[in-house]
């Protein structure tokens, strides 16, 4: 994990585009798979759930518009992106509709018809409420951040991205753990692996694309010592309890130990690495403190450098009391002295003689001028 943000907006730009063309990848795949009709590409964990054929066809245009805003520049390409936006809004609730009211709009088998037998908890050729729902989010949250930050479009476009890299995490950590997450507005809730990963990808590139195009660094995104541990801990937070859940429905599955005993050894796992990583952001966050503190100290030594510099520079200002036939100059302390002993002792310059010519005509009328 690095430390150093990616602020730039180039590095943003790349990181979107590359997620996105996974996304595109992935939605590709699929596509090919139904045409073709090859299992693995549809499904890619043998017996589980299949990635339907619009999710697919939406997952390709859900990548492109994302690419296109965040990379195109031209009108014409932002009202492509917007345009297939649009038809991921209008699928997704379309879906929903169906979900929600047990309607068929004969927009599930329009392109690629599924042979499956339908049944009260599948449907052939439509995809879960979870995957229209995620893809309701996505689309929303990407047409409300294009209409420019305003308050309100900017809190409700991060509140779907939320709701999305939730509902995609949820998944992802079921197929982990082994179970289906049955959560929506229908019994047909199921969402495929690649489906989870590309949601997941795709919240990661909204993420990216929304810090790119906001006027100002967020927290994740800055150089503070609050982004610093935000980057070092919030990944983290995500991976580490994936990964020593998935650890322990591993053993638990063979017997090798007891509930109890997974438990404790969650927790405790949980503990260890916790506390290592905590340990770790700690120490980094002292050297930062201290190479502040330094720096802080060092500008303040310089500046009473330059103050005590300045305190003692002697500069001539206002009147001087100087006598008109013998021209010296009295002091503060009521003393005379000749015009050079006073600019010597009052002021950094120093004085050397020479004679005038009008001077040197008078009291040297003999010698000739160089």
């Amino acid at each position: 994990m690095t430390d150093n943000p990616p602020t730039s907006r180039t590095g943003l730009t790349r990181w979107t585009n590359l997620f996105s063309l996974l996304v595109i990848g992935i939605g590709i795949s699929a596509i090919a798979g139904w045409i073709f009709d090859v299992s693995f590409l549809k499904r890619i964990v043998p017996g589980s759930i299949a990635m339907k054929f619009n999710a697919a066809l939406m997952f390709l245009l859900a990548g492109l518009s994302l690419r296109g805003a965040s990379s195109c520049r031209s009108h014409r390409c932002r009202r492509v992106a917007q345009f297939c936006t649009g038809l991921v809004i209008l699928t997704a609730s379309l879906t929903l509709v169906e979900h929600l009211f047990r309607q068929d709009l004969g927009i599930d088998n329009l392109l690629i018809a599924e042979t499956a037998p339908a049944t009260r908890k599948y449907i052939p050729g439509r995809m879960s409420s979870q995957t229209a729902v995620c893809f309701l989010f996505f689309g929303l949250s990407l047409l409300l951040s294009s209409g420019g930050w305003v308050g309100w479009r900017r809190t409700l476009s991060r509140a779907l991205r939320i709701c999305l890299t939730f509902i995609t995490l949820a998944n992802l950590a079921g197929h982990l753990f082994g179970f289906v997450f049955r959560v929506g507005i229908s019994q047909i809730t199921g969402m495929a692996v690649h489906t989870a990963l590309a949601f997941l990808l795709l919240s990661a590139g909204l993420w990216c694309a929304m810090q790119e195009s906001a006027p100002k660094k967020t927290l994740l995104f800055s150089d503070t010592t609050g982004g610093i541990m935000a980057r070092r801990l919030l990944p983290a937070a995500i991976l580490l309890p994936l990964l020593i859940g998935w650890l322990v429905i591993s053993d638990l599955r063979p017997g090798l130990y007891d509930s109890p005993h997974g438990v404790a050894f969650f927790v405790v796992c949980a503990m260890f690495f916790f506390t290592a990583l905590i340990l770790a952001t700690a120490r980094q966050l002292h050297h930062l403190d201290v190479a502040r503190r330094e720096a802080v100290d060092a500008r303040d030594h310089t500046i009473a450098e330059l103050q005590q510099a300045l305190d003692e520079v002697r500069t001539l200002q206002g009147l001087l009391p100087m006598c008109a036939w013998c021209k010296k100059i009295r002091d503060d302390q009521g003393y005379w002295d000749d015009v050079a002993s006073y600019i010597a002792r009052h002021t950094e310059a120093s004085v050397s003689h020479g004679i005038c010519p009008d001077c040197a005509s008078t009291h040297f009328p003999t010698s000739k001028p160089a």
